[in-house]
């Protein structure tokens, strides 16, 4: 019987998967069994932990209340200790109360706990005993505040906290006890109010405080206040004694409530907080009730889930079963023991070995097809004639079983010729020669009429037959057929007499189809690429072209002074050149592929006026003149955007030009300046004259002969400050030029000072001149040098006090000589553009309102043309102007006298 039944499982999967289910549906069970379990625990534990953590609240907040009350108290008897009559203690007390709604009464008590004054005032006059008298005696014995649960029966039957403060004086003599009796009603409130929000969720809670005498002095139930309720509250005792219990027990009505009792700190009594287990455990009896639910639905869901396999797959399958074992068995079925689905004795493993049959046989014409497409994509895979017809000849050895395989190429004259061959001598290869007239070739027919033909060689023949004399006895050829490329025939040889068969022909001819369109591809690449070639030949002589051109472009962007950039139409610079960078002070990877806000920022951070700068940026499309400061100059910059576009006309980006023209804009104001200073100064001087000749020519005034020459004399020195002004301004033109000319001789530096010094003889001066005896000659214009000195000595009379010091001194191969005077100095800001034209300082002592600024710049002009430098130091002291002049014996001399008159003309 047992044998029976282990067979029956055997050979049903019905019988197999329901034991299988069944397994799975107690695993299942048994899981949630222990889910439930383990559920269970956590609820209750997670209880227990609110249950103590409300509990640990309300101790705390109980504690905390205990000793604000004694705090208060305590500050209550500093009070009475300075002022202990009865009427100011009872303001004090009445003021206390007012502050305080939890204190029912106050007391002051004497040394010996007779009652000296209360509030409000009780039933019990002054002089009574207060009780309970334990609390007056453990006062005494304290330093600080005692309390103990009761009622105050001197004044007022309340229960109550009473809390007593012994007050002491300086000397530590006890003055008297202030007392209060806090309300054990009011200290009943908060557990009240959590109650009531627990209710109104529809849950069921009860929170007790008990003192250490077992005794409740806090709940809801107001009632019940000073009953001995220890051994209703499982756990008190022991929270009492400072351990935090929870447990569930049976309460007076029979039910199972959780308790959970924890210690009072600093103050001997517990809280106990316990709500009904049937309530707290609500979750679980819901999970119990889900998990039943589920039960119930796997239950039914695993028994409709089995009718439905029963009828849509179990029967079926038996039924597939039966009717596949009738089919034959194949020859090339696969053996029992190397499947495992087969060796199964139930319906699925005589559906597997049915299958197994049936997939073999199509295994053999996949087989033929997975060879076809093989050797197609082999085909297809090359793009030189030759070699596809290399590898069509390779494949087609592999497809059918044949011994030699050619491609017949017809030439000019629709005559076939060998183009590859395999399997065939060289005679056959290079002789082998098929008219379109010829009537018996089965190429020539195949090629004719578009069709594969074989034929079976023999000896009697009436055309020559070189397949016949290689040794082949059978011949088929298929065209490939081309519009495009040009057709082929295939031709393939055995040396057996018998013919190829239907399904070789079609293989061949499938073969065929793919054979043609890789051939097309072969021919019509092999065309393309020359033009190809010939294409890649031009472009590549464009591109050389086109990047001579470019290199042409970039060099002359790149040696552009202004600044050029050019951006896309997404605002990101695409390109700058050099003048741009250094202009914006940005390196290129700063600038490429950056918006262009970046170079506008940078330009605006060299602004003189950033906030101006960038006014005139946000306007894009305007042009705009901005001064910025680089390489250590103020220079005027000239912004002009504009368009970049395609051959269309579409706008592809734009492009902004950086224009440095401060040079334009320095001879603008030097033309400006030049002539309000030349006008300022030739009108002055003609004036004079005009008004001293029209004195002179007057006939009905005469003058005597000492006014006459001094109307004359004016007029002759106005006359040569004009000259001067004139010979100046020349002079710096031909300066600026490059056409100053210089008068070079070997001059003693001692000797031309001497003469410049007599010549500008004033009596308000003090000149001192300090210049070594063995100072070596100079090589000057002692004309141009003259003007210099002569320039310098005026200056200085003009900012100086009255003392003005010339000295020299050799440095190298060069004399430095330096005037110097003791005005006031020169401001720091100013020093740098004394050397300028027509700029004059703003201050110093002025011995002439007049002048053109023209002095020092001439200084700068003539020192310059002989080689050296002028600077200027200043100080509060005076200032000092040093100029240097080259040696008569330095090699530079040596060299200006090997150079003609036209080369030294400026140098």
């Amino acid at each position: 019987m047992l044998q029976f039944i282990q067979r029956s499982i055997h050979r049903s999967l019905l019988i197999q998967l329901l034991s299988v289910y069944l397994l799975f549906v107690a695993v299942v069970l048994a899981g949630g069994v222990g889910v439930n379990a383990i559920v269970e625990q956590q609820i209750y534990n997670d209880v227990q932990a609110s249950n103590h953590a409300l509990a640990q609240e309300i101790a705390l907040e109980t504690s905390l209340h205990l000793r604000d009350a004694e705090n208060a108290l305590v500050e209550l008897g500093k009070l009475a200790k300075r002022n202990n009559t009865r009427e100011a203690l009872e303001q004090t007390f009445q003021t206390f109360q007012a502050a305080r709604s939890d204190v029912d009464q106050l007391y002051w008590l004497d040394p010996f706990g007779t009652l000296k004054a209360s509030w409000p005032e009780g039933n019990v006059g002054v002089g009574s005993e207060f009780s309970p008298p334990n609390v007056v005696q453990q006062a005494r014995m304290s330093a600080g505040p005692v309390f103990e649960v009761g009622i105050a029966v001197a004044t007022t039957f309340n229960a109550g906290v009473i809390i007593a403060e012994p007050v002491r004086a300086n000397s530590g003599q006890l003055i008297g006890i202030v007392a209060a009796n806090l309300s054990l009603v009011e200290l009943s409130t908060p557990l009240k109010t959590v109650i009531q929000a627990q209710q109104r969720q529809g849950q069921r809670l009860m929170i007790s405080i008990i003192d250490d005498r077992g005794e409740l002095i806090a709940t809801p139930e107001h009632n019940r206040i000073l009953q001995t309720i220890l051994d209703e509250l499982p756990g008190a005792g022991a929270a009492l004694h400072g351990h935090t219990t929870s447990s569930l027990s049976p309460a007076a009505d029979g039910q199972d409530w959780l308790f959970t009792a924890v210690p009072v700190p600093n103050a001997g009594w517990a809280v106990v907080v316990q709500r009904p287990a049937s309530e707290a455990l609500v979750v679980v009896i819901q999970l119990h009730l889900w998990l039943l639910a589920a039960a119930l639905l796997f239950a039914i869901g695993g028994l409709l889930f089995w009718l439905l396999l029963l009828a849509r797959f179990i029967h079926p399958l038996q039924l597939l079963a039966q009717q596949h074992q009738t089919l034959p068995m194949s020859e090339q079925a696969i053996p029992q023991d190397t499947i495992t689905l087969a060796t199964r004795n139930d319906e699925v493993g005589e559906l597997a070995r049915s299958l197994i049959r049936l997939e073999r046989d199509g295994l053999e014409k996949l087989g033929e097809l997975r060879t076809l497409l093989e050797t197609s994509s082999i085909v297809v895979g090359s793009l030189e004639p030759q070699a596809v017809v290399r590898k069509i000849i390779r494949e087609v050895q592999r497809l059918v079983n044949v011994q030699a395989a050619a491609v017949l190429l017809p030439d000019e004259h629709d005559v076939l010729r060998v183009l590859v061959s395999e399997g065939h001598s060289e005679r056959y290869d290079h002789s082998l020669s098929l008219p379109p007239e010829n009537p018996v070739s089965s190429a020539v027919l195949a090629l004719r009429e578009g069709r594969p033909v074989q034929k079976l060689l023999s000896s009697r023949r009436s055309w020559p037959s070189f397949s016949y004399d290689e040794g082949f006895r059978s011949v088929l050829a298929i065209p490939i057929i081309s519009r495009h490329a040009g057709s082929v025939v295939l031709l393939v040889h055995r040396v057996e007499p018998h013919p190829f068969e239907q399904n070789e022909i079609d293989l061949l001819l499938t073969f065929a189809n793919y054979a043609t369109l890789a051939w097309e591809h072969a021919v019509l690449y092999e065309r393309s690429d020359e033009r190809l070639r010939e294409v890649a030949q031009e472009n590549e002589r464009l591109y050389q072209r086109a990047s001579e051109e470019k290199q042409k472009l970039e060099a002359i962007m790149g040696s552009m002074q202004d600044g050029l950039v050019l951006t896309g139409s997404d605002g990101k610079v695409l390109y700058a050149n050099q003048g741009a960078y250094t202009i914006a002070g940005l390196s290129g990877r700063q600038l490429i592929d950056q918006p262009i806000e970046v170079l506008c920022m940078a330009l605006c951070e060299r602004a003189t006026n950033a906030r101006d700068c960038e006014s005139i940026l946000a306007v894009e499309s305007r042009e705009a003149i901005i001064e910025i400061r680089y390489d250590d100059r103020l220079r005027a910059l000239h912004l002009r955007p504009f368009d970049v576009g395609d051959e269309a006309g579409q706008l592809i980006g734009r492009g902004l030009l950086l224009h440095d023209v401060t040079r334009e804009h320095e001879i603008d104001e030097f033309k400006t300046t030049l002539l309000a200073a030349v006008g300022h100064e030739l009108r002055t001087p003609l004036a004079i004259i005009k008004g001293y000749a029209s004195t002179l020519l007057q006939e009905d005034v005469s003058w005597p002969l000492a006014d006459q020459r001094h109307f004359l004399r004016t007029i002759n020195g106005e006359a040569d400050r004009l000259a001067q002004l004139v010979s100046n301004l020349l002079d710096l033109s031909r300066q600026e030029a490059g056409l100053l000319l210089l008068n070079r001789a070997d001059i003693s530096i001692q000797d031309l000072v001497k003469q410049v010094v007599e010549r500008r003889h004033d009596p308000q001066t003090a000149l001192l001149v300090q210049l070594p005896t063995d100072l070596p000659p100079v090589n000057i214009d002692s004309t141009r040098v003259e003007v210099v000195l002569h320039n310098l000595i005026a200056n200085a009379q003009v900012y100086g006090r009255g003392t003005i010091q010339i000295t020299a001194r050799l440095d190298s191969d060069r004399l430095i000589v330096s005037v110097a005077d003791d005005g006031p100095g020169i401001a720091p800001d100013e020093l740098p553009h004394v050397f300028e034209r027509f700029y004059r300082a703003t201050y110093g002592r002025r011995q002439r309102s007049s002048g053109t600024g023209l002095g020092l710049a001439i200084c700068k002009a003539f020192i310059e043309a002989h080689g050296g430098s002028i600077w200027a130091e200043s100080s509060l002291n005076g200032t000092t102007i040093s100029f240097s002049l080259p040696l008569a014996s330095s090699e530079y001399t040596t060299a200006l006298a090997a150079q003609g008159p036209a080369e030294r003309r400026y140098i």
